[in-house]
């Protein structure tokens, strides 16, 4: 007699994407507001609500209380570590028999993907730091999401960045961005590939900096630059290296982790 499997269980790209846009949209804003109430109760702070929102939500972290800080980053850090945790499961899960698939690629192309893989991760990470580093000093001024990351890092909340940006971020992203929505727009043209996985991965990264006031509307441009550049840069490793999510989340993986690194050796942690 044939086993009958549940449709649920079984992988789903879509599943997996509308997942990851629901969690990014509302997960990180929920959890953050629930460790904020959490906390809160535990430490005695006595905020009321409002202003217990007020301060988990700042863009002005440099003027908050010390204890007040303390409550930011553990919310902010432990938000984004439970939200990619969450990722990561769901995203792996329905998306595992890719995974498996490109695990398989990998083993049977690595004569190839063993030198273009790595080859790509550092070209690619050359040229957008470059670029970065360029606009930078130019408007002497960064993304409210690279801000927020520097801020937490630096203030108590690195181990919960690095495995939420390092560990877990990489392949939920590259699993969403390239081989879920990449793969699916290449039947129509690989140009809509392209333009549309770059604009998606950047949204995400510049929608907060486009909310500041204090950011022009040139300045709110170059800001999307970078990010614009490192998603062609992943598409790009992802179609060369024969369409395998390993190639794009190694490099993503070193991207990070490099900038990680050179935050924390900006603060003289390491």
């Amino acid at each position: 007699m044939n086993e009958v499997k549940n449709p649920i269980l079984e992988p789903n790209k879509t599943v997996a994407v509308v997942s990851y846009f629901l969690l990014t949209l509302l997960g990180g804003s929920i959890l953050i507001i629930l460790l904020a109430f959490f906390y809160n109760g535990t430490n005695s702070l006595g905020l009321s609500p409002t202003r217990l929102l007020e301060v988990v939500s700042t863009t002005n972290f440099k003027d908050l209380e010390e204890a007040h800080k303390k409550l930011y980053v553990f919310c902010n850090s432990f938000a984004n570590l439970l939200m990619y945790i969450l990722l990561f499961g769901i995203v792996v899960f329905y998306m595992r028999n890719h995974i498996k698939e490109d695990a398989k690629g990998l083993v049977n192309g690595y004569k190839k993907l063993a030198w273009l893989i790595p080859l790509c991760a550092a070209v690619g990470y050359g040229v957008s730091y470059g670029i970065e580093f360029g606009i930078d000093k130019i408007i002497n001024k960064t993304s409210i999401n690279q801000s927020s990351i520097e801020i937490l890092i630096h203030n108590g909340g690195a181990v919960a960045m690095f495995f939420a940006v390092v560990v877990c971020a990489p392949i939920v992203e590259e699993l969403i961005y390239r081989k879920a929505i990449f793969e699916y727009l290449k039947k129509y043209h690989i140009a809509i590939s392209y333009v549309v996985s770059i604009l998606v991965f950047t949204l995400p990264h510049v929608v907060t900096t486009f909310l500041e006031a204090e950011y022009s509307s040139l300045e709110n441009l170059l800001i999307c630059i970078p990010y614009m550049l490192s998603g062609f840069l992943l598409c790009l490793t992802y179609h060369l290296c024969n369409k395998n999510v390993y190639a794009s989340w190694f490099f993503h993986l070193i991207n990070n982790l490099i900038s990680f690194v050179m935050i924390m050796v900006q603060r003289g942690a390491v």
